[in-house]
């Protein structure tokens, strides 16, 4: 992980920042549990988050993102968490996660974008293929 441009460090999410990262999720899901967190961070799924984190280290931003096989799209990069807490800097943060993801989901061949709509039961439907494959949900973004 290195710095961008704008001195902010965007990488996978690391086992030292599940703790701190929990407060950002928990903003968007009020029903998560720190339990729950650790238990999904700590295992595979963890190489899904994208952290951005500034120069103190503190947590900025959270994103949750997937390579789908979609059965309308195809290749699919969808993106279930984009969240930014930032009392300033916001709109650098968001472009810094954004291009990671952008150039992710281009690597992985992939055709679309999907950005879902963030409500408290995402993290309920995260693993519930039938709702990843509907295409009715979030904003699409051609690449």
């Amino acid at each position: 992980m290195t710095p961008n441009n704008s001195g902010f460090v965007i990488g996978p999410l690391q086992k030292d920042q599940i703790d701190r990262t929990y407060v950002i999720a928990q903003a968007a899901m009020p029903d998560l549990t720190l339990d729950s967190w650790r238990r999904v961070t700590g295992g595979s799924e963890r190489r899904n988050f994208i952290v951005a984190t500034d120069t103190r280290g503190y947590s900025r931003g959270l994103c949750h993102v997937r390579l789908e096989k979609h059965p309308v799209a195809g290749p699919l990069f969808d993106v279930a968490m984009f969240i930014v807490i930032s009392p300033l800097h916001e709109h650098e943060i968001a472009a810094a996660l954004f291009a990671c993801i952008e150039r992710q989901a281009i690597d992985a061949k992939s055709k679309y974008l999907r950005f879902w709509s963030l409500r408290p039961e995402i993290w309920s439907v995260l693993d519930d293929q039938e709702f990843r494959h509907r295409w009715d949900h979030g904003v699409i973004y051609r690449l």
